[in-house]
């Protein structure tokens, strides 16, 4: 705690022993090293734990499954599209097709699925820059599942689109509530401006 503070292991020593107490200016952090509230420490004694409002509980990264090889079914007709960085932690993505692999079985018969490969490491540890993320276009958003949001709707006549990979929070009628893992940031987006949302069903990892 000296350390942490930059000052005599001493003056720790005679606030243990109630001989002086810590600068106002430091009780708040001090409370926090120490995991009490800051009245805690101000009273000299531990606050009642039913008396203190619970800690929220820290939310969990989604899963993302990876698919192995042996869930790969059919000939190599499954398509993969390249994304660029762009700014802000977006993605540009073309869609002229940079390869074609075999179709994993979760997307076996499923129109328009596709791969895209991930740019950047704004989703790691659920995505690694060169991961695939496997797509289902057709199903409907669900909340705390990865989806890639589209500025414009792909596949028409523009070969390129912008767009980003995040997981979804929630959503109001004009706004998208967004996470993304690195670094940890939870942020709305407007709808009107990314009207496209693709489910992610799976990945494969970066070869």
């Amino acid at each position: 705690m000296a350390r942490h503070f930059g000052i005599k292991r001493v003056s720790v020593t005679q606030w243990e022993s109630d001989t002086t107490k810590p600068a106002l200016a430091r009780i708040a952090e001090l409370a926090e090293l120490l995991g009490i509230s800051e009245q805690d420490i101000l009273k000299g004694g531990k606050t009642p734990a039913a008396s203190r409002p619970p800690k929220p509980p820290r939310p969990e990264t989604p899963k993302v499954e990876m698919i192995p090889g042996d869930d790969l079914v059919g000939a190599r007709d499954f398509p993969v599209y390249a994304a660029a960085m762009g700014g802000e932690g977006h993605l540009i993505v073309n869609f002229e097709q940079i390869e074609t692999v075999k179709r994993p079985s979760i997307l076996e018969g499923v129109r328009n699925a596709y791969a895209l490969l991930i740019s950047g490491d704004s989703m790691r540890p659920a995505f690694n820059h060169g991961d695939m993320a496997l797509v289902h276009p057709g199903l409907p958003v669900a909340r705390d599942k990865v989806h890639i949001f589209y500025d414009h709707p792909p596949f028409g006549e523009a070969g390129e689109a912008e767009a980003m990979i995040k997981s979804l929070v929630g959503w109001t009628n004009d706004k998208w509530k967004l996470e993304q893992y690195n670094p940890a940031k939870l942020f709305d987006v407007d709808r009107i401006d990314w009207p496209t949302a693709h489910r992610v069903v799976g990945r494969y990892d970066a070869r």
